[in-house]
């Protein structure tokens, strides 16, 4: 069959397949891959001929599938398992590689194929960890466990063992358990016995162990034994019940970490008290980025952290204070007859004091804030669950004010946490299918006012409520960890775009892409610009990339080493909004800038406030001393112009030029200036 029709019915035959197709050369190049690839990489199918697995998916990938196709080129055909792990994706794959015979191609081909069994692995962990979970707990509890298939003992612990007569698992295992108790009805097995019974009763037998015969009680319960029907029963001493009874009572209302009430627990305590008509206060805390020690110092640290914060809030707060962990990094506190507000704020600042103390981990301290909802009984809720509601509305309040602070609940919060969530669940839809857009607002020089650039700015056009501003829904991404996928994709598309207008010749000066702290502080970051900028072949001195002042001045040595790596891949750099955080001018001059962008609030009151001049002139005069240009940005009228281009400012940005437009539209502006250009 000739290359072109092999071509054609291979990429309809694999078009919308979840596997991994391609065909290589003996070079280990893509002669033609299938649409995966291209979800997997960002690229298109043209994009990625030529190009090897080292380029796409990782040098580690492509090692390990090496011997593979060599083999193949061999004429053997092989298969393995492999993983995909390049900071990005995280997936495991079947594959296999095969000659491809009386091939078109002159050298020879090979295919590759592989199917994604991350799902399948995914839930294999899940079952080996919930076996191992279910039969830690029944080494735990106080009672006799033993499941059955069939009436045949699959597994018991050791209680179990000692209740039934014996001495070692091995002796019960595989054992039916009509050969193990005495039945105690006549003429009917113990099994039929068992089934008989209703919920809530046990059943009293004698055991026929090796040792001597006593009297047990024995309950039942059906499970699911891998698709099938099976039964799990417990055994204990007639004397025990009630005491087991209580324990797993207390077992059920709990937190086994931190020895506070679990949700089920508090709750319960909470509607006892709304049953007595007891006045009361509650606050919602949920301690600030509790996620990172978690993520850069290991969950054992972590639960350290929270077993702390548990013996800090007993110790500090009054001895009838009810305290629970609702989970994660969520703690609830209660105060029976409490109502004032003297003593809501008193106690709710000696809240956020415990947690501000610094902790102690290893060889280092960390300080940790918190944010927290309050509400009262009565008034802000009838039952257990709508207290919790808006205690946790007003929590998220709480981090929507900039965190470590108390907020009070009130009814417009509901709204307000409602229209959150739907904006929430629709731009992840908007991010699954490709529903954002990226326009660029031009920035002008500010001698002659011609265009030297642009900035990136995502947009997002509903298709029911039309264009919603970024000012809504990018808090929603950076709150719900959509940020990250947002500004991969963003990056994506202005690398593309940057690369056509680059081989267009069109493009004057740089484009700047803003990057989140989020984005900032993931030590990938840079692994991805590498992979991105080499399989688009963009011109890296054509990308500026911008960050806030906050972003780069929380943690200084890691943003200094995170920005001299950018910097080492060709990119500039650029602080936004400069002056309205807390600049520090010694890092500001270790820091490798090329770019200092004067925030619009200055430019604003630029006429109300004559001494603003000042400052601006200053701010540029700061950026020339360091060898960075500088740019105004939210110019709105010639005036504001003109003084900044008396001051000598490199770069303008604002509505009094260009507002931000579709790509088409800028690449169109872009083509006929130069036109114009060319004609003069």
């Amino acid at each position: 069959m000739p290359v072109e029709q092999l071509t054609y019915w291979f990429s309809r035959l694999t078009q919308n397949s979840p596997f991994l197709f391609a065909v290589l050369d003996k070079h280990h190049q893509y002669l033609w891959v299938s649409q995966r690839y291209c979800e997997i990489s960002g690229l298109e199918q043209d994009e990625l001929v030529g190009k090897q697995d080292r380029e796409i998916l990782g040098a580690s990938f492509y090692d390990a599938l090496k011997p593979h196709y060599e083999r193949a080129f061999g004429g053997e055909a092989t298969e393995g398992e492999i993983v995909l792990n390049d900071g990005i994706h995280d997936s495991s794959f079947h594959f296999s590689v095969t000659p491809l015979t009386n091939s078109e191609w002159a050298d020879g081909a090979v295919i590759f194929h592989a199917a994604d069994t991350s799902e399948r692995q995914v839930l294999t962990s899940a079952l080996e960890s919930s076996e191992s979970r279910f039969n830690n707990l029944c080494q735990l509890v106080g009672e006799g466990c033993c499941v059955l298939d069939d009436g045949v003992v699959l597994s018991a612990n050791q209680h179990a063992v000692k209740l039934l007569g014996f001495d070692s698992q091995n002796e019960i295992l595989g054992e039916d358990i009509e050969n193990l108790l005495v039945p105690p009805v006549k003429g009917q097995s113990v099994v039929a016995s068992l089934t008989s019974l209703k919920s809530g009763q046990q059943l009293v037998c004698q055991t026929k162990g090796t040792g001597d015969s006593q009297t047990i009680n024995v309950s039942y319960g059906s499970v699911s034994l891998l698709g099938g029907s099976g039964a799990i029963i417990t055994l204990s001493h007639t004397a025990a019940v009630a005491d087991h009874k209580q324990t797993i009572e207390k077992l059920a209302q709990f937190d086994a970490l931190t020895g506070l009430y679990n949700r089920h627990g508090f709750s319960r305590r909470l509607e006892q008290l709304i049953k007595s008509n007891t006045p009361l206060l509650m606050f919602y805390l949920d301690v600030d980025n509790f996620k990172n020690i978690n993520d850069s110092l290991g969950h054992h640290i972590g639960d350290r952290v929270l077993q702390d914060i548990a013996q800090r809030l007993r110790k500090q707060l009054p001895a009838d204070t009810i305290l629970g962990h609702l989970g994660g990094d969520e703690f609830a506190v209660l105060l029976p007859e409490q109502s004032s507000d003297e003593v809501a704020q008193e106690l709710s600042q000696k809240v956020v004091d415990v947690i501000s103390q610094p902790f102690d981990l290893y060889h280092f301290s960390k300080y940790l804030a918190c944010s927290i909802g309050m509400v009262k009984f009565p008034g802000d809720g009838k039952d257990a669950r709508s207290l919790l509601q808006n205690a946790d509305t007003a929590m998220y309040e709480a981090k929507e004010q900039g965190r470590n602070r108390v907020v009070t609940y009130n009814q417009h919060m509901n709204k307000e946490a409602r229209m959150r969530l739907w904006l929430e669940i629709e731009l992840q839809k908007a991010l699954q299918n490709n529903g954002l857009e990226v326009w660029y607002q031009p920035k002008v020089n500010a001698k002659d006012y011609t265009i030297n650039g642009a900035e990136a700015l995502v947009r997002w056009k509903h298709p029911v409520e039309g264009y919603i501003s970024p000012g809504r829904f990018i808090p929603v991404a950076e709150r719900s960890g959509m940020i990250e996928l947002l500004g991969r994709n963003v990056m994506r598309e202005v690398f593309q775009t940057v690369r056509r207008w680059q081989n267009m010749k069109v493009l004057p000066g740089r484009v700047a892409i803003n990057l989140s702290p989020q984005q900032f502080r993931n030590p990938n970051l840079t692994s991805h610009m590498k992979k991105l900028q080499a399989a688009t072949q963009t011109d890296p001195s054509l990308i500026t990339f911008e960050l806030t002042e906050s972003a780069v001045m929380n943690d200084g040595e890691h943003a200094i080493q995170m920005l001299n790596a950018i910097k080492d891949l060709g990119f500039s750099l650029s602080i936004d909004d400069f002056g309205t955080g807390y600049s520090s001018l010694s890092y500001l001059a270790k820091f490798p800038l090329d770019e200092i962008k004067i925030d619009r609030a200055f430019i604003c009151d630029m006429e109300t406030f004559p001494k603003q001049v000042t400052l601006i002139e200053n701010i540029i005069n700061l950026g020339r001393s360091l060898n960075m240009s500088v740019v105004a940005e939210g110019v709105e009228s010639g005036k504001q112009a003109s003084v900044l281009a008396n001051l000598k400012c490199d770069t303008i940005q604002g509505f009094h030029f260009y507002k931000p437009m579709p790509r088409a539209e800028f690449e169109a502006l872009l083509i006929n200036n130069r036109k114009a250009k060319i004609a003069s």
